[in-house]
């Protein structure tokens, strides 16, 4: 999600592994992916292949994904618009603060976007994490230039760019920045926010901007009691007045907020879209009723963020704390996983089509590239080391043009798609 990015350095990895390695590749082709087909069952059974501690979970997920789906290919299909596949651009996340700064990190950013557009991927969403571009924040012109040149790198490539101005996490587990919310103001929050708008819209001009999402991701980081009121009057404090030029506008909820986020929003603001994040398993069909509600007050869909949430009905507990789970994102790094992972990405297209949304951009898109083997690691690994060994595999094999089970899936269904 686009808060928790604990140990996201993947231009970082990027950039070591290129000053040791002579020849780097970028991966401008379609890469060498497996030739082997995965080892476990997609459904139902679990194969032993799956950890023993984890059976229970991979099974009762493939349940639920299986009969989403099938409840998906009951529906009509949606429209015929054109869909953009996009992916989370992981290495231009803003908690990874002043090192987006430096000449190494755009180079490894524009080789793992190179491995992106490999796969077809059309579009990249970014986040520009509040309050990044602040009028008083440190460092602002840097972050400002780097941001413009990403965006018109994208425009050279023909992509599109999805912004999201997500929130800082102040924990310093997952960010270096130095960043306080305490006694932060609706009124201060709001401004700030309008501000950071027009400058993303003036200075950055992506094709979609996205000025909030996840109401309850936003209430824990902030301290702010985020109320339906709440949240679609800071929409529209941002909206008065705002020039936006040729940029569409959106905001939005996740999958497991309360619908009537996404209600208000569609029908007493004046947004261009609604951008629905997609976890977990529980709320599928709650993304169903988000994208009716964007459609019947004429709004355009995105589903701006999504994954295969790996997590037990009853870990879900306190659904405000959905986005800070890193024991619960330390299981995503597994290779036992690919199944679900590459069922959930077909579940995804196919929900995109069937509600005609115009872009989709699923999140942990290192996982194209790079799994870690449970049999081979430590067991008491942290987060953070487990995401560092994953960013390294994951670089590994885009320097070796290679793709997950993950990725080919990913690949095969955007091709599948084209007219």
């Amino acid at each position: 999600m686009a808060k928790l990015h604990l140990g996201i350095i993947l231009a970082i990895t990027l950039t070591t592994v290129l000053i040791s390695d002579c020849r780097p590749r970028p991966v401008t082709n379609i890469p060498q992916y497996p030739n082997t087909a995965p080892d476990i069952e997609s459904s139902p059974g679990v194969q032993v292949s799956v950890p023993p501690e984890y059976q229970r979970l991979y099974h009762e997920l493939s349940e639920k994904l299986d009969s989403f789906s099938e409840y998906l290919n009951s529906l009509p299909n949606g429209s015929e618009n054109k869909v953009t596949f996009g992916a989370e651009l992981l290495p231009a996340n803003g908690h990874q603060g002043e090192k987006l700064l430096t000449k190494e990190n755009y180079s490894g950013t524009l080789i793992y976007l190179d491995a992106l557009q490999s796969l077809g991927v059309q579009g990249v969403k970014v986040s520009i994490n509040y309050p990044l571009l602040a009028p008083d924040f440190s460092n602002l012109n840097g972050y400002l230039e780097y941001y413009r040149s990403l965006a018109q790198e994208l425009r050279k490539r023909n992509m599109k760019m999805l912004v999201a101005i997500g929130n800082l996490f102040p924990d310093p587990a997952f960010t270096d920045l130095q960043v306080s919310f305490t006694n932060l103001t609706f009124s201060e929050y709001r401004r700030t926010k309008r501000q950071i708008a027009e400058r993303i819209i003036n200075e950055i001009q992506p094709d979609y901007l996205t000025l909030a999402n996840e109401p309850s991701t936003e209430a824990m980081t902030t301290g702010l009691e985020v109320t339906v009121p709440e949240f679609t009057e800071t929409i529209n404090y941002v909206l008065n007045g705002l020039d936006r030029q040729d940029v569409l506008i959106g905001a939005g909820a996740g999958s497991w907020n309360d619908s009537a986020y996404v209600k208000s929003l569609a029908r007493t603001t004046d947004i261009d879209y609604i951008d629905i994040h997609i976890y977990p398993a529980n709320y599928l069909e709650q993304a169903l009723t988000m994208a009716d509600l964007a459609h019947a007050s004429n709004k355009r869909l995105i589903i701006g963020e999504a994954w295969t949430y790996k997590v037990y009905d009853y870990e879900l507990g306190d659904l405000s704390h959905i986005a800070a789970q890193a024991d619960i994102f330390g299981r995503d790094v597994y290779s036992f996983w690919e199944p679900l992972d590459s069922k959930f990405l077909e579940i995804l297209v196919k929900l995109a089509s069937c509600k005609g949304c115009e872009f989709v951009s699923p999140f942990w898109s290192k996982y194209f590239f790079g799994y870690l083997d449970y049999e081979t690691m430590a067991k008491n690994l942290t987060y953070k080391q487990l995401a560092q060994l994953s960013n390294q595999e994951a670089v590994k094999n885009i320097l070796g043009h290679k793709l997950t089970t993950t990725g080919l899936t990913y690949y095969e269904l955007i091709n599948e798609a084209l007219p």
